[in-house]
């Protein structure tokens, strides 16, 4: 394929209940790692290795739209709402590399979530269709981190730039400031009514309070 056609695209996947600054500031690392790339989010339906979401597809997709409004570059994609079993990520690469022959793709995911990776379906598989962009975690060494990539078949690149040049099989640690929210604390302090607004955007919290969101197990 001649280079001037290849598209790049980062890949971020989850399941958003609800957004919050952690992610939020995962797509402003990506966004100015390379601005000129686009962020496909892919709300997860039926999550594989976690437990039912608490509010439906369409919700979770609502308050990705009121939480990244600010970003241009990002893409909801909603694909994973069509399926009526788990979604798993290699399904979904396949989809995204036949509807897109043109593009590499960038699986973006924390640390913890590579240490864990070979519980995912096809991990194996992974390395031969994508790269990874993999978020550091406080504490985590460039040697660690080499290791973990290694132990699922990608090699750990020292920039960015490096990465784009090859069709798939490549990592990069993205360096970024810690962020200590998590969806499930947030929705155990919107269950106890404690305050929000330095974990999410207020247009969120907004739509958490105008729906009633999380206000119950």
């Amino acid at each position: 394929m001649n280079n001037s056609t290849i598209q790049f695209e980062f890949l971020f996947g989850g399941t958003f209940d609800p957004v919050h600054y952690g992610h939020i500031g995962v797509i402003e690392a990506l966004t100015q790692l390379s601005p000129d790339i686009p962020i496909r989010l892919l709300p997860c339906a039926i999550p594989a290795l976690k437990s039912l979401p608490q509010t439906t597809f369409q919700q979770r997709v609502e308050m990705l739209e009121l939480g990244v409004s600010n970003y241009s570059s990002v893409i909801i994609d909603q694909r994973e709402q069509l399926r009526s079993k788990p979604s798993y990520t290699y399904e979904t690469l396949e989809m995204l590399r036949q509807d897109y022959s043109n593009k590499r793709f960038f699986l973006v995911m924390g640390m913890d979530s590579l240490l864990s990776l070979k519980q995912w379906f096809q991990w194996k598989s992974l390395s031969q269709i994508c790269h990874l962009v993999i978020v550091n975690r406080p504490g985590v060494t460039i040697s660690q981190a080499e290791q973990a990539c290694k132990a699922c078949g990608f090699y750990l690149e020292q920039t960015f730039e490096k990465v784009t040049l090859y069709p798939v099989g490549r990592c990069f640690l993205l360096k970024m400031p810690e962020k200590k929210q998590s969806s499930t604390e947030i929705r155990h302090l919107i269950k106890n009514k404690r305050t929000l607004d330095s974990m999410l955007p207020q247009s969120v919290i907004e739509y958490i309070r105008n729906n009633h969101l999380y206000e119950s197990e």
